[in-house]
């Protein structure tokens, strides 16, 4: 207590009003964040000025569980605001036009889907024993490829989504990863255009080009909806894992909730 003995009258008050300080930021705020919810309640957003056509908005659906993610609208193509979605650009290294393009050529041509289409066509029918070699020739040391390549051989990406209740049966798998890759590219695009990276002509001709990959393999918001979670559980990586458990409970949202974009537009037959 000696210390305090000899602190001039005005120390006291600062003392005084920091502890008030410290007690209101753990009493206050401290409590809301203990009580705020683990996993985000989908809202599924809507602006009032939207003018878009039933095509687009079905198009700008595929990015719904990771755009409920993000708190963005689900009816127009800006996406949050410019200041906000650059950590993201910078991240995938797409910040720049000639980086957005140089990935959404990839995604458009190869995607995820030459991953998974390779190494699931190979476990499924290749001895084991060339496992090892072939994957060798195919991906070299590419650390994405032996991720799928591990959780697609011991079988746990299928064990996690059944567990989430979002896969049923092993034939699910083949449902491939276009669903995934077709979001990515809606998702991107949406992202691209909020940041001045690219045209609105332009957004839309990529998300054109992703409505027609998932038309191709799929016929229901069902099929589309397992292949984009099979195509999120194999690409992100384990440090990822409290955003994946977000996105899987806002999956279930996007498949279960009436006033869901998967529920509210209907797939083409």
């Amino acid at each position: 207590m000696q210390m305090f003995e000899n602190l001039p009258w005005y120390s006291y008050v600062i003392l005084i009003l920091a502890i008030a300080s410290y007690a209101y930021r753990y009493f206050k705020i401290g409590k809301k964040e203990y009580d705020a919810p683990d996993l985000s309640e989908a809202k599924f957003r809507k602006s009032s000025d939207s003018k878009l056509d039933k095509e687009q908005l079905f198009a700008l659906s595929f990015y719904t569980p990771i755009s409920e993610w993000w708190e963005a609208d689900s009816n127009t193509l800006s996406f949050l605001n410019a200041k906000k979605i650059q950590p993201y650009l910078e991240g995938w290294g797409i910040n720049t036009p000639d980086g957005y393009w140089e990935l959404t050529e990839y995604f458009m041509k190869d995607g995820r889907r030459w991953y998974f289409d390779f190494i699931h066509q190979m476990v499924q029918n290749v001895p084991e024993g060339q496992w090892e070699e072939l994957m060798d020739e195919k991906f070299g040391h590419n650390e994405r490829a032996y991720r799928y390549f591990k959780l697609l051989r011991n079988g746990e990406v299928l064990d996690i989504l059944k567990q989430k209740g979002i896969l049923t049966f092993d034939s699910e798998l083949e449902l491939g990863v276009a669903g995934y890759d077709a979001a990515i590219l809606v998702g991107q695009a949406r992202k691209a255009y909020t940041g001045n990276l690219i045209s609105e002509k332009d957004a839309w001709k990529v998300i054109n080009f992703a409505k027609e990959l998932a038309l191709r393999h799929f016929s229901s918001w069902e099929e589309f909806g397992k292949s984009f979670a099979l195509g999120f559980a194999l690409d992100m990586r384990e440090s990822y894992n409290d955003y994946k458990e977000e996105v899987y409970h806002i999956y279930q949202q996007v498949m279960e909730n009436p006033n869901s974009p998967w529920n509210t537009i209907d797939w083409p037959q």
